[in-house]
Parts: C-alpha cells; structure tokens; sequence
C-alpha cells in the first residue's frame, strides 16, 4: 500500500479533517519562510489532540532555512513544551550533509530518538549516492529545486530524473489528487507528500473533496 503525507497542516479544524482520512503522515512546516509555518506549541497542541483520536498517524516536523542555532533553539523549545518529549515521529530535514549531522548531534544530546528525513531537492537526474551524501536515513523525501523556495511551489519532478533511485523516499512537488496515482506507477516512491495540492487556494486550509479523491484514488476510502 501507498504511503501518503499530507503536509502543510495549520489550522485546528483542517487538521482534524485531514486526520479523519487517517493519512500515514501528517506534516508540520516550521520553516520560516513558508506560508504554512506553524509554531511548535500550536503543532504540540494539534498532535496531542489528534493523536487521540488516531493514534496510528505518524507525525512530522518539516524544518530548514534557518541558522544552525535557530533550528537547535527549536527543537529545545519542541522539547521543553513537552516535558522533555518530542511529539513527532521524524523530522524532514531540508538542509546540507553537515546541518543534517549537526542536528543528528543536538537531537542525541537532548536523548531524544527522532529519525531523520533528508530532503534531496532535484532539478536534474539523481542516484542513491546524491541521497546518501547527504546522510544514511529510513526514508527520504524528493522534491523539485526551485532556486527561491525550499518547497511548496506545485512544482514537478521529471520522472527521469529519478528512475535510478532504489532508496526509500516519498514523491513531493506539484502532486495533486488527480495525479498521485500516476505518479507512483511512473516512479519507485514508497508514496507521496502533498501540501498546496489539497487546498482551497489558501495555504494551509485543506478541500475535503481533494482529500476523498486522493484517498480514493489510492484505495484508501
């Protein structure tokens, strides 16, 4: 089965709502720069809630375009909110070899058991060794580069860019509900991560009837 990701989630109601599909993972964007940014006692409070009504969604921060020491401060801060415990489950990581192996650091030093997504941004064709210079990792998420936006932008990646990868990675950039399921038949992703591609034209407010169709299409309704 399709692993889907639906990103981008901001507000209490919207959240709630894409929860009712039970994705595999709902993301949380805490990159400065992002229309969907969410701060970590918002996010903490909407997981909370969510996680108690289903507690089988996984959870994930999304996080770059910040100083070393900004993204550091953060993650305290997602700590201390919660008494010493993070409440997601992974965080996507955009960023270089050496910020991901800083933050690799900060998170053992807090004692904190988080994995790591890196995201590899791709605006040519890609191998497992471009993933893997930027750390060994579970899972990875590809997503096309676009030079002024780390992401968000509803672009896509040419499927031939990425034929030659076989390392785990979820499918983000211009994926939509009309076009998830061709997408995984046209490439090796374990799944797809969606934000802008299931709204109602405003960041961060989600379309229910988007939402049916993606789940739908992928049978997962």
């Amino acid at each position: 089965m399709s692993l889907i990701k639906v990103c981008g989630n901001r507000y209490a109601a919207d959240a709630h709502m894409v929860a009712s599909f039970q994705p595999d993972f709902m993301g949380w964007i805490f990159v400065p720069s992002s229309p969907r940014l969410i701060t970590p006692e918002e996010a903490s409070e909407f997981i909370s809630g969510i996680r108690a009504d289903y507690p089988d969604i996984q959870h994930v921060a999304v996080m770059g375009g910040m100083e070393p020491e900004k993204l550091v401060q953060l993650l305290r801060r997602f700590s201390e909110i919660n008494n010493a415990r993070f409440p997601v489950d992974a965080i996507q990581l955009i960023g270089t070899s050496q910020e991901i192996q800083g933050v690799a650091s900060s998170l053992q030093q807090m004692g904190a058991d988080v994995p790591i997504w890196p995201v590899l941004r791709v605006d040519g064709p890609v191998n497992d060794q471009d993933l893997l210079a930027l750390a060994q990792a579970d899972m990875y998420l590809l997503d096309r580069k676009v030079s002024n936006a780390l992401g968000g932008t509803g672009r896509t990646i040419d499927e031939e860019w990425i034929q030659a990868i076989t390392l785990p990675y979820l499918l983000a950039g211009g994926i939509n509900h009309l076009n998830a399921l061709e997408k995984l038949k046209t490439t090796s992703a374990r799944g797809v991560d969606i934000a802008s591609g299931l709204e109602d034209g405003r960041p961060g407010h989600k379309d229910e009837a988007k939402l049916k169709a993606l789940f739908d299409s992928l049978n997962r309704i």
